[in-house]
C-alpha cells in the first residue's frame, strides 16, 4: 500500500473508532458565525479581502453531518478604482474525526454559489465545487472555536474573458451546539402543546398584466399539537416593494376594462399539519383554507387612458367597488417543510402554495418560502381536561 493511501486509511479508522469529542452527539445542531479572508482568482483582478458569514449544521450521526453556510465580502479591484460585493451560499457534507476529548478534525465538500454584484465586470454568478479541512476546539459543553480552510473551484466562470475560477478562503469563528434531549422525552414534550410562533420570508405573486414579483412577508401563528398532527392558525402580511398593476372588467368603461393598482397583501390561514416522525429534524406537511386580501386597491379614473374614463361620480364609486370586490377571496393552501425541535423551541422552514381564484387581483397560484420559530407556552392537554 502506498504511503498516502496508508495515511488516509489510518485517519478514517481513527475517526470511526475514536471516542466522541466533548460536545459531539448525533442529532445535535451547530450554529455559528465566522470571519474570513479570501484570496481571489488572479484573473478576477480583485485584492484579497476580509469578510464574514454564518453557518448552521446538523449531525446525522456522531461522524457525519450536513451544513449550510452563507458569506459576504466587499472586495476592491487591484487598481483601487472599483469595488464589488460577493455573496456566497454553500451546502456541504461534513465528515468528523474526533481526537481527544476537546478536539475534532473534519473534512467537508459540496456546492457553492458565488454572486458578484454591483457593476460590470463584477456582475455575474458562478457555480462551484468546494472542499476543505478544519478543526473544532471545544471549551465547555456547547462552545467551540472553529478554524477552517477551503478552496472553491468553478469549472466554468462567467467573469468576462475567464475560463475557470478558483478561490481560497480561510476562516475562524465560534460555534454553539444545541444538544438534543433523549428521543423519548422529546416525543412526549412535543405532544399536546400550545405553540406561538413567528415567520418571515418571500411572497411570489403575479397579476394579469405583470409577471412574477418577489416581496418580503412576515407573520405569526398559533399551533396546537396532538400526537402527530396539529391545528394551525396563522396571520401573514406581504409588504410589496412597489405598486402592482392589474386589470378588472367594468361595463361602465368604454373599453369594458379598468386599471387598478394595489399595495400589500394579508391573509388569515386555518388548517392541519402532520408531523409523522417526531425526531429532532422532521418533515411536516399540511393544508387548509385561507382568506386573502389585497390592500389599498385604487382604480385609475384619471381619464388619461382608454380604461380610465369615469364621467360621473357614480361611475367612480362603482369602479372602486368592483376593485374592492376583486381584492378579497377565499383559497385552499398546501404546505410542506422541515422542523428542528429542541425542547420547547422549534425552528422551521416551509413552502406554502395557495390555489387560484377567479376574479382576484392576483392571478393564478401564489407561493411563499418562509423560515420561522415557534415556542411552547404550555400544555394543551391539561387545559382540555380541566374543562370537563
Amino acid at each position: 500500500m502506498k504511503p498516502v493511501s496508508r495515511f488516509l486509511t489510518s485517519v478514517l479508522l481513527l475517526g470511526l473508532l475514536g471516542s466522541p469529542a466533548f460536545a459531539q452527539r448525533a442529532e445535535q445542531i451547530e450554529v455559528g458565525g465566522f470571519g474570513s479572508y479570501t484570496r481571489y482568482d488572479r484573473a478576477f483582478l480583485l485584492k484579497n479581502q476580509v469578510g464574514g458569514g454564518v453557518r448552521i449544521g446538523y449531525y446525522t450521526s456522531n461522524r457525519v453531518g450536513i451544513e449550510l453556510e452563507g458569506g459576504y465580502q466587499n472586495p476592491i479591484n487591484v487598481f483601487g478604482t472599483q469595488t464589488a460585493t460577493v455573496s456566497l451560499a454553500s451546502a456541504s457534507l461534513v465528515l468528523n474525526f474526533p481526537y481527544g476529548k476537546t478536539n475534532e478534525f473534519y473534512i467537508l465538500g459540496g456546492y457553492t454559489r458565488l454572486a458578484f454584484a454591483n457593476t460590470p465586470p463584477y456582475s455575474f454568478t458562478d457555480n462551484g465545487l468546494h472542499g476543505g479541512v478544519g478543526d473544532r476546539l471545544f471549551f465547555g459543553q456547547h462552545w467551540a472555536l472553529r478554524l477552517e480552510g477551503r478552496a472553491i473551484w468553478s469549472p466554468k466562470t462567467n467573469y468576462p474573458g475567464g475560463t475557470w475560477g478558483g478561490q481560497v478562503i480561510g476562516s475562524a469563528g465560534l460555534s454553539y451546539f444545541l444538544i438534543p434531549p433523549s428521543q423519548g422525552s422529546r416525543a412526549a414534550a412535543n405532544n399536546y402543546q400550545w405553540y406561538w410562533g413567528a415567520q418571515g420570508g418571500i411572497f411570489l405573486s403575479k397579476t394579469n398584466v405583470q409577471g412574477t414579483t418577489y416581496d418580503p412577508m412576515i407573520g405569526g401563528h398559533w399551533l396546537i399539537t396532538a400526537r402527530r398532527t396539529a391545528l394551525y392558525v396563522g396571520y401573514e402580511q406581504a409588504v410589496f416593494l412597489g405598486d402592482d398593476p392589474a386589470v378588472i372588467t367594468d361595463p361602465n368603461s368604454s373599453t369594458g376594462l379598468r386599471d387598478v393598482t394595489f399595495h400589500d397583501m394579508r391573509r388569515l390561514m386555518f388548517g392541519v399539519l402532520a408531523f409523522p416522525t417526531q425526531k429532532v429534524v422532521e418533515p411536516f406537511a399540511g393544508g387548509g383554507f385561507a382568506l386573502m386580501q389585497v390592500l389599498n386597491p385604487l382604480v385609475d379614473c384619471s381619464g388619461s387612458t382608454p380604461n380610465s374614463d369615469c364621467p360621473t361620480l357614480s361611475d367612480q364609486i362603482a369602479a372602486q367597488d368592483r376593485a374592492e370586490e376583486a381584492a378579497s377571496k377565499a383559497f385552499f393552501w398546501l404546505s410542506g417543510g422541515v422542523q428542528i425541535s429542541y425542547g420547547k423551541l422549534s425552528v422551521f422552514g416551509q413552502y406554502v402554495l395557495t390555489s387560484s381564484a377567479r376574479g382576484f387581483l392576483l392571478d393564478g397560484t401564489t407561493h411563499s418560502l418562509q423560515g420561522g420559530v415557534r415556542y411552547s407556552l404550555g400544555t394543551a392537554k391539561e387545559g382540555v381536561t380541566e374543562q370537563h
